[in-house]
């Protein structure tokens, strides 16, 4: 794409190129990137200087959203981000902004640190093989690292319909192992925060092998089926949790 550091905007909440949606979110980007325009409603009108932490950050893609808006980021996986994830911040100017720290999400060694938290698609994998206790201890960390006052930003894999969990063990690597979250489930993991909200999203686009394949069920979802399809079988939920 070439660099693009004049084109970043002071504040997210203004609107994103779809290059730089592609860039955060990565996959099934029509359903995933409407977390974007919900976390930059509930940023608003930015996050200049406040500190922030990306948990499961692999690719570093919420971490350059954050650091877009004036964060101050750490952002961490499992063993540290991917350098994909550094070479992206140094693309888009903002590595100076951004520290990389291998962080276990089961244990965040930060208490009462930072104004956000960040993650998208994590609790799943934290939970492979039917582990929910570790994805409950997951949120009681989050809650535990942010301040008082402070927000999770959330875009987690829920269980979906029936085609879901059927395509999910035929045709996905991680599939049969990976733990998905129930709206129930949810609901309980954050109940330890002062108030929460989220909306779901995503069916069709889940089903494309390629990201250019998913781009027209994708668009699909948007127009109609985000509307229609019954809550339960929508495969995203995303939105925003307060301590």
């Amino acid at each position: 794409m070439g660099d693009v550091r004049a084109q970043r905007p002071p504040c997210l909440s203004q609107g994103i190129s779809k290059d730089l949606r592609a860039d955060i979110v990565e996959w099934d980007v029509a359903n995933w990137s409407l977390a974007l325009d919900t976390w930059a409603h509930a940023c608003s009108p930015s996050l200049q200087d406040k500190k922030a932490l990306e948990i499961g950050a692999h690719h570093g893609g919420l971490s350059l959203w954050l650091a877009l808006q004036g964060a101050q980021v750490v952002c961490s996986d499992l063993g540290g981000p991917t350098q994909q994830a550094r070479d992206l911040h140094a693309r888009y100017g903002v590595a100076n902004r951004i520290t990389c720290q291998d962080i276990d999400a089961t244990k965040i060694p930060y208490e009462n640190h930072f104004d956000i938290v960040a993650l998208k698609s994590v609790i799943g994998g934290v939970g492979r093989d039917g582990n929910k206790q570790r994805q409950a201890q997951v949120f009681r960390e989050i809650h535990k690292a942010l301040t008082p006052g402070g927000r999770l930003l959330f875009a987690e894999n829920l269980v979906g319909s029936p085609l879901h969990r059927f395509f999910r063990r035929r045709f996905v690597r991680w599939g049969p192992s990976w733990r998905y979250l129930t709206l129930a489930e949810l609901n309980e993991f954050l109940a330890p925060f002062a108030s929460f909200n989220y909306r779901v999203a995503g069916f069709l686009g889940a089903f494309g092998r390629t990201e250019r394949q998913r781009q027209f069920p994708g668009r699909i979802d948007r127009a109609l089926l985000n509307r229609f399809v019954p809550r339960s079988w929508h495969y995203i939920a995303m939105g925003v949790a307060h301590k």
